[in-house]
């Protein structure tokens, strides 16, 4: 293989995955305005070819952005939602705890003078 035809090739495929990343974020687009949708329909929606929507939503599932699930023997396709992994959850919760005293804590008139008084001083 030549270095022209070798060119060629990775450009092709460059330009391919260009355009398949376009068509998954219209998919996407499409199925956060309307989740739950079947092939059928994106492909009404989104005036591609079912050749494409068939292969994106393939490689949208793969990658783990969109989730299908049989419905009424119909495949449907839904944006997958961000899950909260329990240690996060758990850290999340003691700052809260943590804070509560300074989130809860009222501002009296006093303060408010006092920090306007200092900010004029410096």
């Amino acid at each position: 293989m030549t270095a022209a035809v070798l060119y060629d090739f990775m450009l092709s495929i460059y330009e391919q995955t260009k355009q398949g990343k376009g068509t998954r974020s219209h998919i996407l687009t499409i199925l956060i305005q309307a989740d739950g949708l079947t092939r059928n329909e994106l492909f009404e929606r989104s005036h591609l070819t079912y050749e494409q929507v068939r292969r994106q939503t393939r490689n949208l599932h793969i990658s783990g952005a969109i989730e299908s699930r049989l419905i009424d023997q119909e495949r449907r396709y839904f944006v997958k939602k961000a899950k909260v992994s329990n240690s996060a959850a758990l850290l999340l919760s003691a700052l809260l705890v943590a804070w509560m005293p300074v989130l809860g804590a009222s501002i009296s008139d006093d303060d408010v003078r006092n920090l306007r008084h200092n900010q004029t001083i410096s």
